[in-house]
């Protein structure tokens, strides 16, 4: 090439010609270059522009592979141009030659010294002064990356690899030396096919000579195994950084890859059928779409062993700062999980949900989407298989998995199979009917016994959103007031509690759930006994006060922020709810009857006296003691420290002189894995009640508190109050009643010291400065109950 181009000129002829030209009086370059090539010179003109009567030509030269242009005001004075660059460019070549000929010396000489060699960058520079080095790619964890540099030497592209930019240079230095000197790139090498007992085996036995280098492992495969297909069975991620998992079947057996894009998931699947059969190492490299992967010290005899759980631990905590999903970590880390999904139009809140299937084990998740519940599935799957946890993501509606504080694993799956079976129990008991499936909070009481939740039992669910309007108040406790979710599951689970008290009555006592106190007065829960709160969205009032696309960090404490732990009320006949007024604690009768507002505390607010007086009520505790909440499960808006501060960190350092054995519980506090996404629509004007024992649901209308305005519900003031009636002299109470005294209020407030527990936990929000309680009028308790 330009050796050959060299040879032809006359050495005495180019510094003659060199020297005329520098002086101004030498002959015409055009002249001189015919006589350098012997005539073999085209010239051709390229563009003219400028006026008519004012030219200017540009002449392209090309001498063997070198091109010129020359400029000028006539074609004879472009050519001239061109021809004398040309020219002056000769005396270039003759030294570009002799310093190749040294550097070829060099490298000899290099290869042929023991235990010394000189740096491949340097040598090259001594060949071609002030070569580029681009660093084209980089890939590979951030502790251990890979980078790949290019280099242009004498109009060819070498390239490079290695775990440091500098080595990476060296590497494609080394190839630009090894092709000028004439030696095989190392790149250049062979696959061995060997028949041994793999599937494999039907391949040819005969060795292969199939050139690797830089080649995409498709076109690798598809030269040992022509027309396999590559079928793609899932995507998933955002449409602007999708996940592909494709698979193919190779004489039997079948190979998975996962990528960025289709073209790097099926070089990842056919990178997998080739690791299976090669049988030795290879050096060199093979280039996917993404990435490059060094097959310098790779063994391919080594079994592709699963990943250990440790080892997968490992790898997923150091790709967090990555900010990867769960369901990318899962393809990462376990690419031959089968994932299904099914859908269920029926449930807008579940509308999908997937099944994943890793070694035996069955992970489902459900969501409004197919993200979502593939999602949920893969969070569940290494949150059991490796104890992961996903980084907090943006959307708290949908995805964010939280991080608790103090909790383990098997708490996150308890939490995951309670949701399963309140939200499995809803669909169960509504059957078709879809009118009365819309909601916006679901809520429901699960009892587990000794921890096993494969026992566990549905005690309520509950849908509901509104207060009974202010003019469908009743005063013989017949409406219901507040038509809450979470509110209506407790008032379940009392009926509950009256059905076990009945079941001790009528002899009993072995099935039931309570036990005599050790004094012999009363009845308190049997050991082993927990029940689980699990609402759909955080509760109405102070759990619910945040911005959830704006907080990161901690609660903001600063004092002047007075809207934190706030005593709040919710709103007659609408949505949300707003702060307590000094003014506005006490509510009247004919006041609320002529048009005040109807004010009902906040269900932040009412767990919060839960975890303080109990989950029984005034009226039971004449007859067990104070049950409290072993969990509070959130499937959306769940924020640990909110939550906390409002349902038992507010009064936790004013909340004083309980009477035993009441006390402050701290519930523990869970997020679900498959989070319910938020539906700007308007709730239903009605409530679902169910309870353990009922046929069907009750249906409510939450404009009266009742049953088609007529029929009184199960769960309402004057059906437990005649429930308690009834069971009086018939059990052991704590307080010695034989007799239920003849009004509803005088049996509530007989209870000492349930009354004293109350007063504590009112005084308690007025010292911390929170509002004060707001009561129903008084009127409403003043029914007779038979």
């Amino acid at each position: 090439m330009i050796r050959r181009d060299i040879d032809q000129y006359d050495d005495s002829l180019i510094a003659k010609t060199n020297m005329q030209l520098i002086n101004g009086i030498g002959r015409n370059p055009v002249s001189v270059l015919n006589e350098l090539r012997n005539g073999d010179v085209e010239y051709k003109l390229v563009a003219r522009w400028g006026l008519d009567h004012i030219p200017t030509f540009k002449v392209k030269l090309q001498v063997s592979d070198h091109i010129y242009y020359g400029v000028g005001r006539t074609k004879k004075e472009a050519k001239f141009d061109a021809a004398k660059q040309a020219v002056d460019d000769a005396h270039t070549w003759k030294k570009a030659q002799q310093k190749e000929e040294r550097a070829i010396a060099t490298i000899t000489d290099m290869q042929q010294t023991n235990g010394i060699e000189r740096n491949p960058i340097s040598v090259l520079n001594d060949i071609q002064n002030g070569l580029e080095y681009r660093v084209v790619e980089y890939f590979g964890p951030p502790h251990r990356p890979t980078f790949k540099v290019q280099v242009d030497f004498r109009g060819q592209t070498y390239c490079g690899v290695g775990q440091t930019k500098n080595e990476a240079k060296k590497n494609a230095a080394s190839a630009a030396l090894n092709a000028l000197n004439g030696c095989t790139v190392q790149n250049d090498t062979c696959l061995a096919l060997a028949d041994t007992s793999h599937p494999s085996k039907k391949l040819k036995t005969e060795m292969r000579q199939i050139n690797i280098s830089e080649k995409n492992p498709i076109s690798v495969l598809n030269e040992i195994k022509f027309g396999l297909k590559y079928d793609i069975i899932q995507q998933s991620g955002p449409s602007h950084n999708p996940t592909f998992k494709v698979k193919v079947d190779v004489d039997g057996q079948t190979y998975y890859g996962v990528g960025n894009s289709k073209k790097a998931a099926k070089s990842d699947a056919a990178m997998q059928v080739l690791n299976s059969f090669i049988q030795f190492p290879i050096p060199g490299m093979i280039v996917t779409n993404n990435d490059t992967i060094c097959l310098t010290k790779m063994d391919f005899t080594s079994d592709q062993m699963p990943i250990k759980p440790e080892n997968a631990a490992a790898k997923a905590n150091k790709n967090r700062n990555i900010q990867k999903g769960p369901l990318m970590t899962l393809n990462e880390l376990y690419p031959n999980a089968e994932m299904t999904c099914t859908n269920n139009e029926s449930d807008p809140f579940a509308r999908f949900q997937v099944t994943v299937k890793i070694g035996g084990e069955t992970f489902v998740g459900s969501g409004a989407n197919k993200k979502f519940a593939k999602n949920a599935a893969a969070a569940m799957a290494l949150r059991k298989l490796i104890n992961y946890s996903a980084p907090e993501q943006s959307d708290p509606f949908c995805g964010t998995f939280d991080t608790v504080p103090n909790v383990k694993k098997e708490d996150f799956e308890k939490a995951d199979a309670i949701t399963k079976l309140v939200n499995d129990k809803f669909l169960e008991v509504m059957g078709n009917d879809l009118d009365h499936m819309k909601r916006k909070v679901l809520a429901g009481i699960v009892m587990i016994k000794d921890g096993d939740v494969n026992n566990a039992e549905v005690l309520s669910v509950t849908t509901g959103t509104k207060c009974v309007s202010g003019e469908h108040i009743s005063i013989n406790g017949a409406s219901l007031n507040d038509m809450h979710a979470e509110i209506l599951s407790r008032r379940c689970l009392m009926n509950y509690f009256y059905d076990q008290l009945e079941l001790v009555a009528s002899g009993g006592s072995a099935k039931s759930i309570f036990e005599k106190r050790p004094n012999g007065s009363g009845y308190k829960l049997k050991d082993g006994i927990e029940f689980h709160l699990y609402i759909n969205t955080a509760p109405c009032g102070d759990a619910r006060i945040f911005s959830p696309h704006e907080e990161t960090g901690k609660v903001d404490k600063h004092p002047n922020r007075i809207s934190r732990g706030q005593l709040r009320t919710k709103i007659e006949s609408g949505e949300g709810t707003i702060p307590v007024k000094a003014a506005s604690s006490i509510q009247t009768w004919d006041g609320i009857i002529q048009g005040e507002r109807l004010l009902t505390m906040s269900c932040s607010d009412k767990i919060c006296r839960w975890n303080v007086l109990g989950l029984q009520g005034s009226l039971l505790s004449h007859f067990i003691e104070p049950i409290y909440l072993k969990s509070l499960i959130l499937g959306s808006l769940f924020k640990h420290d909110h939550l906390y501060r409002a349902i038992c960190g507010r009064i936790e350092n004013t909340i004083q002189g309980l009477p035993p054995p009441f006390k402050l519980s701290r519930p523990e506090m869970l997020p679900t894995t498959s989070k319910e996404v938020r539906h700007p629509h308007k709730a239903p004007n009605f409530a679902v009640i169910w309870m353990k024992g009922f046929p069907k649901p009750e249906i409510v209308n939450t404009m009266t508190g009742k049953i088609d305005d007529s029929i009184v519900s199960a769960v309402s003031k004057q059906k437990l109050g005649c429930r308690f009636a009834a069971l009086c002299g018939k059990v052991d109470s704590i307080t010695n009643i034989k007799t239920a005294p003849p009004v509803y209020n005088e049996a509530k407030t007989a209870v000492e010291g349930y009354e004293a527990a109350k007063e504590r936990l009112i005084d308690s929000f007025k010292k911390a400065g929170l509002g004060n309680w707001v009561c129903k009028p008084i009127e409403q308790d003043m029914f007779e109950i038979a």
